[in-house]
């Protein structure tokens, strides 16, 4: 039986003008971008999973959605797509990271990297083949 996913995100793009710590929206797009999209996954659809630690999520997998359920202290949640070797995107509390994976590509490799310092993290992730 096919399982369907529906996800939705959105950014307001935004640049840093000048030296100063300030961001303004970028003047280039002018908007919030937003899009959805429906994906049809096989039977390979696995519910949430948590982990505590660093973890790579499979290698044969359509789709990926990490959500950030708790960091504590200046613990840290990274996300890379290409096995671990470059985290392009940082996860805050409460913040989720959803996007279709093309398998066809050797480097598409999700990893969840966590680094704990002196806190902890706990992080919920669902994939789908």
């Amino acid at each position: 039986m096919a399982k369907r996913i529906l996800y939705k995100n959105h950014c307001t793009p935004q640049e840093k003008v000048g030296s100063t710590d300030r961001y303004y929206l970028d003047s280039d797009c002018g908007r919030k971008l937003a899009g959805s999209h429906l994906l049809e996954l096989g039977t390979g659809t696995t519910v949430v999973n948590t982990i505590t630690a660093s973890q790579a999520i499979g290698t044969t997998i359509d789709f990926i959605a990490v959500t950030a359920t708790s960091i504590t202290s200046d613990a840290v949640v990274e996300i890379s797509l290409d096995g671990g070797t470059t985290a392009i995107i940082r996860l805050l509390e409460g913040e989720c990271f959803a996007s279709k994976i093309n398998v066809a590509s050797p480097a598409s490799t999700p990893y969840v990297k966590i680094t704990n310092n002196s806190g902890s993290a706990s992080v919920d992730y669902m994939t789908g083949t």
